[in-house]
């Protein structure tokens, strides 16, 4: 069974950031794990600018990347299975690794519909913003309109910009009473002319097969063919929730705590590398 003093469960930016503080601070055995067969994790599905100095999200992945150490072992199109206390990772295709410290990056997850009180089938039609984020920016997929957007954060309010640039009609409901998300991102309400209903959400959808329209709290329908869900994320941390909190386990970026920029994920996970290695050395 292979070993590596420090194992990184996801290739995000905390991923990415984490395993090469760990190298810059002297850990010479780290291994990375991801889903997907490159390193990136969502930042390869973000085409907007806004990260770092106004770069893209997939070129803020490639200035991660420069630096990136050439010793850590990269595991890609690759599932962590589950974890024992005494420290061995079951991974996809049969394949066990151990360690001596842990890092989980594995970032947070989308509310999807099914945890939403929301009644009617559930036709086709029916995403979540960053299924459709990825869909659209990965693989070129265009949704029917008009779309329905619930939310107004910031990846609400992205992926309004982006349909109503490619001709469809968009309406954003937010629950709240004023419009969420960074004043850069609300330009989309006027330049883009999208629509925005505040103080409600969407109830009920109705449609068979295909989504035919949205329901709202107010008592209006709306016709739709795409409804997105941007109603917020929760960390991932599925994982690691049997283990208690062993001192070999140290959790960065949004699985610890979503943050609303990426320099806050930096932040936590070079921290995190660099305690994972410090422990290490203290403890094995």
């Amino acid at each position: 069974m292979e070993h590596y003093d420090l194992l990184v469960i996801g290739g995000g930016a905390a991923g990415i950031a984490a395993a090469t503080a760990a190298c810059g601070a002297g850990c010479a055995s780290v291994a990375i794990v991801d889903r997907k067969p490159t390193l990136g994790g969502v930042l390869l599905q973000c085409t907007h600018r806004g990260f770092g100095s106004n770069l893209t999200g997939i070129e803020y992945a490639r200035q991660l990347l420069k630096d990136f150490p050439p010793e850590v072992t990269v595991i890609g199109n690759t599932t962590v299975l589950s974890l024992e206390a005494t420290r061995v990772a079951h991974l996809s295709g049969g394949r066990r690794l151990s360690f001596s410290q842990l890092i989980l990056a594995t970032g947070c997850r989308e509310i999807p519909m099914g945890a939403l009180p929301i009644a009617g089938t559930r036709p086709k039609g029916i995403y979540t913003a960053g299924q459709m984020q990825e869909m659209m920016n990965l693989h070129g997929f265009v949704p029917e309109g008009p779309a329905v957007i619930l939310g107004s954060g910031d990846l609400g309010l992205i992926l309004a910009n982006q349909l109503a640039q490619v001709g469809i009609p968009v309406t954003l409901v937010e629950k709240q009473r004023r419009c969420g998300g960074l004043t850069r991102n609300q330009k989309c309400l006027d330049d883009s002319h999208v629509r925005l209903i505040c103080g409600q959400t969407v109830t009920e959808v109705r449609g068979q097969t295909k989504l035919e329209a949205c329901h709202l709290s107010g008592g209006d329908w709306i016709a739709c063919k795409t409804l997105l869900l941007a109603v917020g994320l929760r960390p991932e941390r599925t994982l690691v929730s049997h283990l208690g909190d062993p001192t070999w386990l140290h959790l960065c970026g949004n699985c610890n705590t979503v943050h609303p920029m990426v320099e806050g994920v930096l932040t936590e996970a070079i921290q995190a590398g660099q305690t994972a290695w410090e422990t290490m050395r203290k403890h094995g």
